[in-house]
């Protein structure tokens, strides 16, 4: 009895997946009709074409949600120089959630004004982010994962890390200039 059904559900099997490895056929018959099927076409038929099937694959992309969320709360992080662990950390966390956001270095006093402006701050302090009109100065694991949370981004993003980008070349600054305040004098970042 046991080889009688180890029989019937390998050829039961058969039977399903032969659809799955099938052909299929295109030819128009003497009067110009096309028709399709599953096995070849008759000796008179004309314009015969023979199209091997191939499993159907589904690219995974952002969710619903996640397009929602990067519609109308695109994520935008400030990034500077001398806050390597902080930094890193930050970027640790977005990609780990699989977050896209663009990112933007502070390097030059117009940007560190820009930066100041929009947070409405005396002095840059960086990581920062922003979640559409939501933002955050400064780092905390904790504070970040409830401002992505509000603005709709799911746990798991589908957002593929990106390679990082060439830092673009500060102005330069004539040769002894210091920069404000903590008189060592500015140049461009090095790449990452």
């Amino acid at each position: 009895m046991t080889l009688r059904r180890l029989l019937c559900v390998t050829l039961a099997g058969a039977v399903c997946a032969a659809p799955a490895l099938a052909q299929t056929y295109k030819w128009k018959d003497a009067q110009g009709r096309t028709h399709y099927s599953d096995t070849p076409p008759p000796a008179d038929a004309r314009a015969a074409t023979e199209k091997k099937l191939q499993p159907s694959v589904v690219e995974q992309g952002p969710s619903y949600a996640e397009r929602e969320a990067m519609k109308n709360a695109p994520v935008t992080v400030w990034l500077g120089n001398e806050c390597d662990k902080l930094c890193e950390s930050a970027q640790a966390l977005l990609k780990s959630r699989g977050i896209a956001y663009s990112e933007q270095r502070i390097t030059t006093e117009e940007q560190k004004q820009a930066f100041a402006t929009r947070f409405k701050v005396k002095e840059a302090r960086v990581p920062a982010i922003a979640a559409g009109a939501d933002q955050l100065m400064g780092f905390s694991a904790d504070a970040w994962t409830r401002l992505l949370d509000r603005a709709g981004y799911p746990a798991k993003g589908s957002a593929k890390p990106q390679p990082p980008k060439p830092a673009a070349a500060a102005p330069e600054a004539p040769e002894g200039a210091a920069a404000e305040g903590n008189g060592q004098t500015t140049e461009p970042p090095a790449p990452r």
